[in-house]
């Protein structure tokens, strides 16, 4: 994780230089645009974003999910409560690798989440011989990064289509469990206007939890959500 830390300080340093290197010098933006031709203008620029919405858990991740393992020479089983719909957040750039083409209708790059952090929580019914009618409850915790290719079509003005593929390193936590995963996978449907966006998106991988100690089993858990964003780039 450190070094993957390291490696995205590094693509923010050259995300915030590619941004820059992007505005047009002060001089331009005041100077009358003149064509004799008309040409379309490439509107697909590198920039910030920030996204919130919505995280609706999928296939297992959305039912009771029960690990097999063996521990001490025995078999057992651990069941992990089904998730509800939470929250996400994420913060990133998009990042355009060499000019755009197509008449300035495409232009490719990297779509780079710096931070992403989701929840989802979970509760389970206290057994039916329990004097108690207290739901014990759970969360779901999830932060990392995610990065992929991007290919984004402007058809006309400034809208734009961005779709992305990504893979993402991951740490979570629930119920006293640490969790980490460096491979999940994401497919990505943005829509664009000016400064305003929406995403849609598709998560799939499982999370591998344990609790600290080291000679304490591992479960594999599914982490499948289908997410609902709207946000800025800027």
């Amino acid at each position: 994780m450190k070094s993957f830390f390291l490696s995205s300080l590094a693509v923010l340093f050259t995300s915030t230089f590619l941004f820059a290197q992007e505005q047009p010098p002060q001089g331009q933006q005041l100077q009358p645009q003149v064509t004799q031709h008309k040409t379309a203008e490439n509107h697909i620029k590198s920039g910030f974003y920030l996204k919130l919405g919505g995280s609706f858990p999928m296939g297992e991740f959305a039912n009771p999910h029960t690990n097999y393992y063996k521990y001490q020479g025995k078999t057992d089983t651990i069941t992990f409560n089904k998730a509800k719909a939470g929250f996400v957040f994420e913060f990133g750039f998009l990042i355009y690798i060499g000019p755009s083409f197509a008449n300035h209708h495409l232009r490719a790059g990297i779509d780079a989440t710096f931070l992403t952090a989701s929840y989802n929580p979970t509760d389970q019914q206290l057994p039916a011989n329990s004097s108690s009618t207290k739901k014990l409850e759970y969360w779901y915790y999830f932060g990392g990064q995610k990065f992929g290719p991007v290919l984004t079509i402007n058809p006309v003005d400034y809208l734009m289509i961005d779709l992305s593929y990504k893979l993402n390193a991951t740490a979570a936590w629930y119920n006293s469990m640490w969790g980490k995963a460096y491979t999940l996978n994401e497919v990505s449907l943005g829509l664009r206007y000016k400064f305003m966006l929406f995403a849609f998106q598709y998560n799939w991988g499982k999370v591998k939890f344990t609790y600290n100690q080291d000679d304490n089993p591992t479960y594999n858990v599914d982490n499948s959500t289908f997410r609902a964003l709207i946000g800025f780039k800027f």
